[in-house]
């Protein structure tokens, strides 16, 4: 997947079979433990605007980010956090495994397309349950960084692995550049050498994409980039536009921008909402078989959310799906 800011990130996309467990651990095991009040990616009522509320009207505000975030969090940090759960090592083990993978290598034998593990096991990017599991176990990551953060008159909040610090006075910056390099390092992650900001009042101070120099907003070449493609689609149709470097199911990438704009400015967003639904009465989005909502909610009752006659035509898919009842049944006991 293109990166905003440029490259791409690699997304390991779960088959059917094994997103359903994920979703099953979401949903009655990971959901059920509270996370730190600084973390707001992925949490229930928190959002990138909550994320960047609190560093409105600041002096300086510093950015930094968690280089490798998913990578950095291995199988024995994955299994170590469901035990610390009350899980014994067994039932631990099985649920690491699950929520983890390894660097794979495709190979043929006989002519049959096989796939060998060529590394660690580590957390990926694309599993339902990856974001909650890093927030949990970046609790003690998040207490220390706040924690530093008061000592020196500093606010603290994180989303995924974006870090944020602002405060009323220039007097600690260096101080807290240092603290935030060694508690990093202590807990086992890495800060990306060439990520961090520091942006002092008077400069566009951002906030994982909220403009929060006086109130929340959003980056005026931002606006102006989203409205001449906008225009564009209107005149020319969908061929050959991209958004932040996505072209795939593009009216739902600029629904979806139109969604933020309204979330942090709600009468600007009203009027891109309108322009989009335009867009996409004359290019409807793809009908789906059901929505994400009834999707998660069978997901989450170990439910399989497809139709029996889907799967009977695959003696091989019946047999996966008796192997993840199997695997339920055993957390359900």
């Amino acid at each position: 997947m293109a990166k905003k800011t440029g490259g791409f990130r690699e997304i390991s996309a779960p088959k059917p079979q094994l997103k359903r467990l994920q979703y099953w651990i979401l949903e009655n095991i990971l959901n059920r433990v509270a996370v730190s009040k600084h973390s707001h990616g992925f949490v229930t009522k928190r959002n990138i605007l909550s994320n960047a509320t609190p560093h409105i009207a600041k002096d300086v505000v510093i950015n930094c980010d968690l280089e490798n975030f998913f990578p950095t969090l291995s199988y024995p940090r994955v299994k170590g956090l469901f035990k610390s759960l009350g899980y014994s090592v067994e039932v631990a083990t099985i649920l690491a495994i699950l929520t983890t993978e390894a660097e794979q290598k495709e190979v043929l034998l006989d002519g049959e397309k096989l796939y060998l593990y060529t590394g660690k096991r580590y957390l990926p990017q694309g599993s339902p349950a990856s974001p909650m599991i890093s927030n949990l176990i970046c609790r003690k990551l998040d207490k220390r960084m706040n924690g530093i953060a008061n000592t020196l008159g500093f606010t603290y909040t994180r989303y995924a692995d974006d870090m944020t610090f602002s405060a009323n006075g220039y007097q600690n910056i260096n101080k807290i550049l240092y603290w935030v390099k060694k508690i990093t390092k202590d807990e086992g992650f890495i800060l990306h050498p060439q990520k961090t900001r520091i942006m002092k009042r008077g400069s566009c101070q951002e906030v994982t994409g909220v403009v929060v120099n006086e109130k929340p907003s959003i980056n005026k070449k931002e606006l102006k980039n989203f409205r001449a493609l906008l225009y564009q689609i209107e005149t020319e149709g969908l061929e050959g536009k991209s958004w932040h470097g996505k072209s795939e199911n593009l009216v739902a990438v600029i629904w979806g921008y139109a969604n933020f704009i309204k979330m942090v400015d709600a009468k600007k967003g009203a009027k891109y909402m309108t322009q989009v639904k335009a867009i996409m009465e004359k290019y409807p989005l793809q009908p789906t078989a059901f929505s994400k909502d009834d999707f998660r909610v069978k997901l989450a009752k170990g439910e399989q959310p497809w139709e029996d006659k889907v799967i009977e035509k695959k003696e091989e898919v019946i047999t996966t799906t008796s192997f993840v009842d199997n695997i339920l049944n055993m957390f359900r006991k």
